[in-house]
Parts: C-alpha cells; sequence; structure tokens
C-alpha cells in the first residue's frame, strides 16, 4: 500500500508537469520568429517531398 501511495505522490505530478511543459514550450515555438521559420521551412520541405 506505500508503495502505491509513493507512486501516485511522485509519478503523477511529473506526469502533470510534463504536460504544462510541453504546452509551454509549443505555445513559445509558436508565438516566437524563430520557430515560424522552422515551421516554414519544415512545410517547404514537405511540399516539395510529397510532389
Amino acid at each position: 500500500m506505500d508503495f502505491l501511495m509513493a507512486l501516485v505522490v511522485y509519478i503523477i505530478p511529473i506526469i502533470i508537469l510534463y504536460f504544462v511543459i510541453a504546452a509551454g514550450v509549443k505555445k513559445g515555438l509558436d508565438r516566437s520568429e524563430v520557430g515560424r521559420i522552422i515551421m516554414e521551412r519544415h512545410d517547404e520541405k514537405n511540399n516539395q517531398t510529397n510532389k
């Protein structure tokens, strides 16, 4: 029972923190100039590959 409680106390907050950080990074890249340039180049590569 102690193991299960420790699992909940330590693992669940780490999972929540992961999703918060991932969302923050994605939002930051979407709003930054460098992120926009990277996405444009990535889209250009995909468009050239699909032709």
